[in-house]
């Protein structure tokens, strides 16, 4: 069966600049991804009609060596240099660059100024039941779709799956339900699961380790949270799912990379989820040294509440990392033994429908017993109390749900198609939660109000407002992240992917001086 994979990015013949519609929203996403590769493909090419989309671009007119292509040459360069033919080509690039600043202008409009009021946060368990039982009925009667395969833990399945999560999560910051606290914390763990899972699955099966492919996983992760950082002036660790998820990605890469030849080898694999679980154990719980071994990285990973600013800086990321620090390393274990999960319940499908009935019955039983067993132990601790055990429970009911899901070929072979496109974004809403749904005033604010966009007497209708806008611009800026990326960061050419590595670091630095220049001048 296939195992759930990242997206590859797209290819085809570029298209003539005159024949590109003068509207996005126009245009086919075919036609958008090959416009955006010409962006990286074609500047000075001889041939912009050869088809090659490989994104080894940037070549000068004089050669179409790709591996010799100058700093001076690349699209970005070009385009401050005033080269009109290299501005024509990158209009989608430079419209996007512009929607990408509108939006942050956005941001800090709701959440640094005082246009629109802040509303108080108010909890109604009987309201929050409802929205959620809405969507999910709506979803099952409107949007029950077919998988493209009956596998366990297919694509859409796990999308669907980080969907409903991500929408009872959102819910959860915007009443203040607290008293789901407990389930929030399993939701983050399946997140990171997924990270284990998901990136296990692909380097363990593409064997693609290659230094493009990698570049845009971490842009994916942390492109748009940067410049929110920038423009809202937060720390990195305020939205500190970006940072968690980061360092776990790169605990599964790494691991997979040293002696990757051997990663067919079982007991290699073995040995080497046996070393993550001490690693891990040492950094989060041997005193001392997580401080000793983060200790480089404070002025990334400090993050202080204006709210308590006595706390150590890096008591935040010790926390919130350290909470979900084992279950990345179950999401591994899960996506090696998949094959063998697949096989299994494949094997009871094909059992006579008595024989099947009474595999399935029982698996449904041992099931329900842990669950409940689970919860009555468990799940019912006070906050403090759960977020001590959590770390070493959370994959019991990450489990149990797995099973739950895919005990029979029916519940494998659909899913809800609303929730799924929910989990398309749950980066793009958690970051963006904070700022136009939410609201703080004051950087590195905790997101205590509400946006109010309307009266305070029409909470609901406020409600329905703010989310409106507040999904759309998310899926924006999915859009933008993913386009950008294909101009951005080549993924097959690691000369031009490292001259536009320097370009973004030299435009950094340059822009950071000419603001404290200004910021002294003023």
């Amino acid at each position: 069966g296939k195992r759930r994979r990242g997206s590859v990015g797209g290819g085809g013949n570029t298209p003539d600049g005159s024949m590109i519609s003068n509207s996005m929203q126009d245009m086919s996403d075919e036609d958008k991804k090959r416009s955006f590769a010409n962006f990286t493909d074609s500047f000075g090419r001889q041939n912009s009609q050869s088809g090659n989309m490989s994104d080894a671009v940037g070549a000068s007119p004089s050669t179409g060596d790709n591996g010799n292509v100058k700093f001076t040459n690349i699209g970005a360069m070009r385009i401050l240099q005033g080269d009109a033919d290299a501005i024509e080509r990158a209009r989608l690039i430079l419209r996007s660059w512009a929607e990408l600043f509108f939006i942050l202008f956005v941001f800090y409009v709701c959440d640094r100024t005082n246009t629109f009021p802040e509303r108080t946060k108010s909890y109604s368990r009987d309201f929050f039941i409802a929205i959620f039982v809405t969507l999910a009925a709506y979803g099952c009667y409107q949007t029950l779709r077919q998988s493209k395969t009956s596998a366990p833990l297919n694509r859409e399945q796990t999308e669907e799956w980080k969907g409903w999560m991500q929408v009872l999560f959102l819910l959860y910051h915007y009443f203040k339900a607290s008293e789901i606290y407990n389930a929030i914390r399993i939701f983050i763990a399946a997140y990171v699961w997924m990270t284990g899972f998901g990136n296990f699955s692909y380097y363990h099966v593409r064997k693609d380790f290659s230094v493009g492919r990698f570049s845009q996983m971490m842009w994916r992760l942390n492109f748009f949270v940067l410049f929110v950082c920038i423009a809202l002036r937060n720390d990195y660790v305020l939205y500190y799912i970006c940072p968690m998820h980061t360092l776990f990605t790169l605990f599964v890469y790494f691991s997979l990379l040293v002696f990757k030849e051997h990663n067919t080898s079982t007991n290699m694999i073995v040995a080497k989820m046996v070393i993550l679980i001490v690693l891990v154990y040492v950094i989060w719980e041997v005193p001392g040294v997580f401080t000793v071994l983060f200790k480089p990285f404070e002025w990334l990973l400090s993050y202080t509440d204006p709210k308590k600013p006595d706390v150590n800086p890096m008591h935040e990321w010790f926390f919130r990392s350290g909470l979900d620090r084992y279950v990345w390393i179950y999401g591994m274990v899960c996506a090696f033994v998949h094959p063998k999960y697949e096989a299994f319940v494949r094997w009871v499908d094909e059992k006579p429908t008595k024989e099947k009935t009474v595999i399935q019955g029982l698996i449904l039983t041992v099931n329900t017993i842990a669950a409940y067993w689970w919860y009555t132990t468990y799940y019912v601790l006070p906050k403090l109390e759960y977020n001590v055990v959590h770390p070493y429970t959370s994959w019991i009911p990450i489990t149990i749900f797995i099973i739950f899901r895919n005990f029979s070929l029916t519940m494998r072979s659909y899913f809800i198609h609303i929730f799924c496109e929910c989990g398309k974004i749950t980066l793009e809403t958690y970051i963006s939660q904070f700022h136009i749904w939410l609201s703080s005033s004051v950087p590195n604010g905790q997101p205590g109000m509400l946006l109010g966009l309307l009266p305070e007497e029409y909470p609901v209708l406020n409600f329905m407002l703010c989310t409106a806008i507040y999904v759309g611009i998310s899926q924006r800026i999915f859009m933008l992240t993913n386009d950008l990326k294909v101009a951005c960061v080549p993924n097959a050419n690691n000369r031009l992917l490292s001259l536009h590595a320097y370009f973004g670091v030299a435009w950094f630095i340059g822009m950071g001086i000419a603001g404290s220049a200004l910021l002294m001048a003023i």
